[in-house]
């Protein structure tokens, strides 16, 4: 897609059982941007104005992460906001939104084709809003109320998954495509790294203003709105599609027939590798790692490093801070690549587990340490743990800003074909994270970290390895026509 890209004509032809079939130029299609030899320079206002509308959504679902003992009752001494509220309602507050997001990611790209890219990113926005409205006039005794300002904020994450890297491919020409994706990719630990740094701030503000030292959630909750409605308005002023393409973008018959490109064997097999990085790197790393770090009996084992909160955070974070910057770098790289070894991209993050989630790298003990009953042996987290953490910040990048750009290449024949391809990505990535847990029930029986990885994460790492070698774009009909 060039600047001087022309219009494009449509044609109708009634078919039986399809209201209409919108044939177009290819102008309004991945394959024919992938022979783009320039980005249009509007490309990248639509980048900016479509991350800051796609990172209002993980904004939202990461603000309570820290607010555990703020909103519910973790010790059982009666504490926190909400009553009732325990340690496994909680819970339930982070897998909600992966669970509704993991439901629509199919029927977010058929809303995609029935509303068009605009209104459904921005209906997206709007679930994020208006979930986080709900949650915020939750009285402590409507806990039922947070959990539906949740559910309806897992709309919001469910719809933009899908719609945001679909309209960044549509703008962006094959060899800008991947760098494109892969700045867009930091939309999660951008959040992250926003919410674990401004939650903590604005706790310890409203305690130290309070008469009784009690920390308020309300004015977290506000940002995220205020923030996520100052994306919207935006993007709606800002957004158009490129030249030539039309708004539903390559109408293709009915709900049913947009499911014949998940017939595609390689899109599943990367789908399954993603899911694969979003258990580990989402599900197990972002939610468990600071509780390693910090020791003490968590999850009936302790590490024995016994560091701060403000340490492990920090550590945590540092991963996502890795991949904020190497996500789009590693995604410029790999778009210059031809295409077959692009799919390498697979193979380099499940290496890089391996080698981090082996007992002697990652999750090891503190020699020393009781399994039971942990004497922290050093409260500071040694130098070998930061090998840990930047492998698995540049496994975060390889993983995230290499793995989807691959969707749009596999299923490649039109528009249609790439949005369910990030539907894909978008349903394996909540599926994974949803499947966090089962880390947890790994330590409960094995009472060790480092056991715990070795018999989930490796196994893993070594499926998601095996698979990488049979992804590959499909040259057949309705498929993957971007082979290089």
């Amino acid at each position: 897609m060039t600047d001087s890209t022309d219009s494009t004509e449509t044609t109708e032809e009634p078919q039986k059982g399809i209201a209409r079939q919108v044939v177009q130029n290819t102008a309004a299609t991945p394959p024919d941007i992938a022979k783009a030899a320039k980005t249009p320079r509007y490309a990248w206002v639509i980048l900016l104005v479509t991350y800051l509308a796609s990172l209002s959504a993980p904004l939202g679902q990461f603000k309570v992460t820290l607010m555990s003992s703020v909103l519910a009752d973790v010790t059982g001494t009666g504490a926190g906001y909400f009553v009732g509220m325990d340690a496994p309602s909680f819970g339930l507050l982070m897998s909600s939104l992966a669970i509704i997001g993991a439901i629509l990611a199919f029927p977010g790209a058929f809303i995609c084709r029935r509303l068009g890219l605009k209104w459904t990113s921005i209906i997206a926005v709007a679930c994020v809003i208006l979930g986080g409205l709900i949650g915020v006039f939750a009285g402590p005794t409507a806990v039922w109320q947070l959990y539906i300002g949740r559910f309806v904020e897992g709309i919001g994450i469910g719809l933009i998954g899908v719609s945001a890297p679909t309209i960044i491919s549509l703008w962006f020409p094959d060899k800008t495509r991947g760098l494109a994706l892969g700045f867009w990719c930091t939309w999660v630990p951008m959040a992250i790294v926003i919410d674990f740094n401004l939650t903590p701030f604005i706790l310890s503000s409203t305690a130290a203003s309070s008469p009784n030292h009690v920390p308020d959630w309300h004015p977290m909750f506000w940002f995220v709105i205020v923030f996520a409605a100052v994306a919207l308005v935006l993007f709606a002023l800002l957004f158009r599609l490129p030249k030539g393409a039309h708004a539903d973008y390559a109408i293709e018959g009915n709900f049913k027939d947009c499911f014949k490109y998940l017939k595609n064997k390689y899109i599943w097999i990367l789908g399954l590798t993603f899911m694969v990085f979003n258990f580990c790197q989402g599900g197990v790393v972002n939610t468990y790692y600071n509780a390693f770090l910090e020791g003490g009996m968590q999850f009936g084992v302790d590490s024995g490093w016994g560091a701060t909160p403000q340490i492990s955070g920090f550590m945590t974070m540092f991963v996502a801070l890795i991949g904020i910057v190497a996500n789009p770098v590693f995604g410029g790289m790999t778009g210059r690549l031809k295409l077959r070894w692009r799919f390498l991209a697979v193979t380099a993050f499940a290496l890089l587990y391996i080698i981090c989630f082996n007992p002697w790298v990652g999750f090891f003990q503190q020699p020393g340490a009781s399994v039971l009953a942990g004497t922290a042996a050093d409260p500071m987290p040694q130098p070998q743990l930061w090998v840990f953490i930047i492998l698995m910040g540049l496994a975060a990048a390889v993983g995230g800003g290499g793995s989807r750009p691959l969707a749009p290449s596999i299923l490649s024949s039109s528009a249609m074909a790439a949005t369910m391809g990030m539907a894909v990505m978008q349903f394996t990535q909540c599926v994974g994270t949803v499947m966090a847990p089962i880390f947890g029930l790994a330590l409960n029986s094995t009472h060790s970290w480092g056991t715990a990885a070795l018999y989930v994460l490796m196994p893993l790492s070594i499926v998601a390895l095996l698979l990488s070698f049979f992804i590959r774009a499909d040259k057949s009909k309705d498929r993957g026509v971007d082979v290089h």
